[in-house]
C-alpha cells in the first residue's frame, strides 16, 4: 500500500466490488418485490452471466492487444452506464424484465473484458517481492465488500428504493474509471497484432504448456460444479429442516465472515508449496455439503460454510501469484480468460442438474456425492509432481513486475 500506483488500483477495485455486491441484492429486492417471480430474477442474472462467459475469450485477446488500464476503464464506463440505466428505470417505477435483462447483458459484456485485464495489471503496480501481499489485499477488498454491500443495498431499498442503490453502483464504476485514469505504469509490450483465432490458439498453447495450470483448472471446475449442490439444495434444506429463512441467512453470513477471514490470513501466508496448500484449503469445501446432508444445526453448517469460503479466499491470492509469476505478460490476459472460462464453465450445468438429481436420488446422496467429488478433485491433484514442486517466486519477474521505485 506504500506504492501510490497500487493504492489507486486497490481503491478503485474496492469501490467497484462494493457496487457489485449492492447490485445483486438491489436487483433481487426490486424484481421479486415487483413481480414476485424468482424466474424473472433468474432471467436477468442469467443474461449477465451468459454475456460474460460468451465474451470472455475475446475480452482476453483485446486485453493483451491494448493497454490493460484502458480496457478496464472502458469496461467500467460501459458497466456504469448500464447500471445507471437500470437504476433510472426502477426509479420511474417501471420493471421491464426484457429491458433489465438486456442492460444486465451489457454489464456482463463489460465484465468479460474487465476481468482478464485485471490479472495482468496488478503485477505492474508493485515490486515482485510484494506481489503475494498485493493479491491478498485485492482479495480482502473483494471479500470485505460482501459484508458492506448487502447492508447498503437493503438500507437504500427500504428507504429511497432499490433504483437508487443501482445508481450508487454506477457511481462506484465511475470512480473506479477515474482512479484508473490517474494510474501511471510502465507500458507492457502488447501481443503482436496477429489474426484473432491465432492469438486465441497461442493463449491455449501457453496454458497447456504448464501442466500444473491446466490440471488445477480441472480441479477448480469440479469444485465449482460441486458447490452448485450447496447453492441450490442448501436453501431448501435450511428452510424446511433447519429453522426457516433465518437458518439459511445464518449460513450465508457465516460464509461471508469466513471469506474475509481467509483473505486476511492470506495476507501473512508464505507457504513453500503454494499449490499444495491451496488445494488442501479448497478441500474444506466438502464440510458444509456433508453437514447439510446430515441435517446438522444451522450454526454448525454456518461455521463449515465459513471454512469453505475461507479456504477459497485463502487460495485465491496464492493462485493469482503463481499465474502472474509464470505466465508471460504479453499472454496473461488471454490465459486468464481461459482460466475464468474453464473454472466456471460447468457452473450453469451444475445449477440446472442439482435440483433434478436430488429429486431423483434424494438430497442426502446428492450432497454426499458432491462432497466426495470436491474432495477427490482437490486432493487428487497433490499426486502430481508439477504441483508439489512449484515454489512461490521460482519464476522471478517473468511478468515484468514493477520495480521498487514508484512513479505516478
Amino acid at each position: 500500500m506504500r506504492d501510490p500506483r497500487f493504492r489507486l488500483l486497490w481503491t478503485g477495485q474496492t469501490l467497484s466490488h462494493i457496487g457489485d455486491s449492492i447490485t445483486v441484492v438491489a436487483l433481487a429486492l426490486a424484481i421479486v418485490t415487483a413481480t414476485g417471480s424468482a424466474t424473472d430474477l433468474g432471467v436477468v442474472l442469467a443474461a449477465q452471466s451468459i454475456a460474460t462467459v460468451a465474451l470472455m475469450l475475446p475480452g482476453g485477446v483485446w486485453a493483451d492487444r491494448l493497454p490493460r488500464r484502458r480496457v478496464m476503464m472502458g469496461a467500467d464506463v460501459v458497466r456504469g452506464l448500464a447500471h445507471a440505466a437500470m437504476g433510472l428505470e426502477l426509479i420511474t417505477g417501471t420493471v421491464d424484465i426484457v429491458h433489465l435483462a438486456a442492460l444486465a447483458a451489457v454489464s456482463g459484456a463489460g465484465s468479460a473484458f474487465f476481468l482478464p485485464a485485471t490479472t495482468g495489471l496488478v503485477p505492474a503496480t508493485v515490486a515482485a517481492e510484494h506481489l503475494p501481499r498485493a493479491n491478498a489485499l485485492m482479495a480482502i477488498a473483494q471479500r470485505g465488500s460482501m459484508l458492506l454491500g448487502p447492508g447498503i443495498a437493503t438500507a437504500l431499498a427500504l428507504t429511497v428504493g432499490p433504483g437508487w442503490a443501482l445508481l450508487l453502483d454506477a457511481v462506484t464504476f465511475t470512480a473506479s474509471a477515474v482512479l484508473l485514469g490517474r494510474l501511471r505504469i510502465a507500458p507492457i509490450p502488447p501481443a503482436p497484432r496477429e489474426r484473432f483465432v491465432r492469438q486465441l490458439a497461442e493463449g491455449w498453447s501457453q496454458l497447456r504448456r504448464h501442466r500444473w495450470y491446466w490440471t488445477n483448472l480441472v480441479g477448480h471446475s469440479l469444485w465449482n460444479l460441486s458447490r452448485c449442490a450447496l447453492i441450490t439444495i442448501g436453501p431448501v434444506i435450511a428452510v424446511t429442516s433447519l429453522g426457516g429463512e433465518l437458518a439459511w441467512g445464518t449460513i450465508v453470513q457465516g460464509g461471508t465472515v469466513g471469506a474475509l477471514c481467509g483473505a486476511l490470513l492470506a495476507l501473512r501466508a508464505r507457504p513453500r508449496r503454494p499449490l499444495v496448500v491451496a488445494n488442501v484449503a479448497l478441500t474444506l469445501g466438502a464440510l458444509p455439503l456433508v453437514l447439510l446432508a446430515a441435517e446438522a444445526p444451522a450454526l454448525i453448517v454456518a461455521v463449515a460454510y465459513g471454512l469453505m469460503t475461507g479456504g477459497l479466499a485463502f487460495m485465491s491470492p496464492m493462485w493469482e501469484t503463481a499465474v502472474q509469476e509464470h505466465i508471460p505478460a504479453e499472454a496473461i490476459s488471454r490465459v486468464s480468460a481461459y482460466d475464468w472460462l474453464l473454472s466456471l464453465g460447468l457452473t450453469p450445468l451444475g445449477m440446472a442438474l442439482a435440483g433434478p438429481l436430488a429429486g431423483a436420488v434424494g438430497t442426502a446422496p446428492t450432497l454426499y456425492g458432491a462432497a466426495a467429488l470436491l474432495a477427490i478433485s482437490c486432493l487428487g491433484l497433490l499426486a502430481l509432481p508439477d504441483i508439489r514442486r512449484l515454489r512461490q517466486g521460482s519464476a522471478g519477474t517473468s511478468l515484468g513486475t514493477a520495480p521498487s521505485s514508484s512513479r505516478v
